[in-house]
């Protein structure tokens, strides 16, 4: 009976289960350890699949170039579908979740993993997966002031500036970046200010988040880089210069009441100074002189490539319409009574622009570029809408950096303006006696808002997500 009470041993028996129990502990949580590590790894190929499929579409649209840049991504990231099991699966658009639109792409990734300790529980191999999302979304902004120094943002008379959605940035150092003076007021969602402020008049600067009633702007803030950057379009020169026989054919002019039509070449200038209709057929037209509409038949330019080394001017009252293609003029004039619509492209100027007419003034799908000053005011209505896609995605106005030269819109009539300003080195001033509603963009170096007007714009990105502008964020 006394070997039955014997204890001794006991202690040997429990640490060894122990031991035991803590190994099995420590394998468990190994296996647990190595599957979190490689959940995590799974998770950055999605991550990194999504962006690189977003971005790709948001550029290319198409939707087997994106699945394309996604596995690419993957595979960059150490998964590769097909390898080792693993499976990566890019949906353009998303599958599953509250995103299933166009302009988002969903990554999921599946990798099997073996277990080391697990097995002995009948688990040899456990597969991870990881999801993810992204897309186009927006930046929080419309208007960049950039200018280092001096009033970046003046506001004088009773006018006002209305973007309740979006943020705006000064970048001067200055006490007074932004002044209000007279009854003028801006609203904004906030605004953010590198130097100061100045508010000595009736208005009153409003912040929208989060009540939309008054409040300080932020100051001190550091400096807003420019949220994109362009490269210019290559500027197409010509020298060629017309050689037939006969000046008429060289100088051609429709002066009469009847109507003209003249095909592509090389000339060295092209009127229409009468009543009836000057057209120019489909096609290349170099023209080392200047194409002018000045009577009142009115100029039609056919769809092609044009190169005018002189004017492209619209001064009668007729009215001028081109078609879709390229434009490479030395000055651009509108100074008439008639109507300019323009047709879908690249207008490049490399003097200055000055659309000044009293008529209507369209264009849809048409980027400007203009090296020197530009001037866009009348008293006729104004729709100007900026390409949806191609390399000038979404801008309308563009004077290329280190290019000081001015941009002034003005306009009593009805205006319609969507697309990006990006001018970051022109100071813009905004003049009018009526109320606009706009997306619209603001790249400058300064914006002067002046006149009994109210300018009330909202992001561009809103009407435009594959705009410049939009940015694809992850939102799964």
């Amino acid at each position: 009976m006394k070997a039955l009470r014997d204890e001794s041993g006991q202690v040997l028996v429990i640490g060894v289960l122990s031991i035991l129990a803590l190994l099995a502990f420590m394998a468990l949580a190994t296996d647990v350890g190595l599957l979190f590590r490689a959940r995590r790894n799974a998770q950055i190929a999605a991550d990194a699949a999504a962006i690189a499929g977003a971005l790709d579409y948001k550029y290319n649209g198409s939707v087997s170039s994106a699945q394309a840049a996604g596995q690419t991504a993957a595979t960059a990231n150490g998964i590769t579908n097909g390898t080792g099991g693993a499976v990566v699966t890019i949906n353009v658009p998303p599958k599953s979740g509250p995103n299933q639109t166009s302009g988002f792409v969903e990554a999921v990734v599946a990798q099997p993993n073996s277990t080391s300790f697990m097995s002995a529980f009948g688990f040899s191999s456990m597969t991870v997966v990881a999801r993810a999302v992204a897309g186009a979304g927006t930046t929080d902004g419309c208007v960049w002031a950039l200018g280092k120094s001096g009033v970046d943002i003046p506001i004088s008379g009773s006018g006002s500036i209305n973007v309740p959605t979006c943020a705006v940035y000064d970048d001067s150092n200055a006490s007074d970046a932004l002044d209000l003076t007279g009854s003028g007021s801006i609203k904004a969602n906030s605004i953010g200010i590198v130097g100061g402020y100045k508010d000595s008049g009736s208005g009153s600067i409003d912040i929208c988040n989060p009540d939309c009633t008054a409040h300080d702007p932020t100051t001190g803030i550091a400096p807003a880089a420019s949220p994109i950057t362009l490269t210019p379009p290559n500027v197409p020169t010509s020298s060629a210069t017309c050689t037939p026989s006969g000046s008429a054919a060289c100088n051609p002019s429709c002066s009469g009441s009847s109507n003209c039509t003249f095909g592509p070449g090389t000339y060295t200038s092209i009127t229409n100074s009468g009543s009836g209709r000057l057209t120019l057929t489909a096609g290349n037209y170099n023209v080392t002189g200047s194409i002018s509409n000045t009577g009142s038949g009115g100029t039609t330019l056919g769809a092609g490539n044009y190169i005018v080394n002189g004017c492209l001017c619209d001064t009668g009252s007729g009215n001028m319409t081109t078609g879709a293609g390229s434009y490479t003029m030395g000055t651009f004039t509108s100074s008439g009574s008639s109507s300019l619509t323009l047709g879908s492209g690249l207008y490049i100027t490399t003097g200055n622009q000055s659309l000044t007419g009293s008529g209507a003034l369209s264009g849809t799908s048409v980027t400007f570029f203009t090296e020197g000053s530009t001037t866009v005011s009348g008293s006729g209505s104004m729709t100007l809408e900026a390409p949806t896609s191609g390399t000038y995605n979404g801008i309308v106005f563009y004077q290329p950096a280190n290019d000081s030269k001015s941009i002034s819109i003005s306009g009593s009539g009805s205006m319609t303006l969507e697309g990006i300003v990006y001018a970051p080195d022109s100071p813009l001033t905004i003049t009018g006696s009526g109320s606009n509603n706009v997306y619209t963009d603001f790249i400058v170096d300064s914006l002067t808002l002046t006149g009994s007007g109210s300018f009330n714009s909202k992001q561009y990105q809103l009407i435009n997500s594959s705009a410049l502008l939009g940015k694809v964020t992850m939102v799964e």
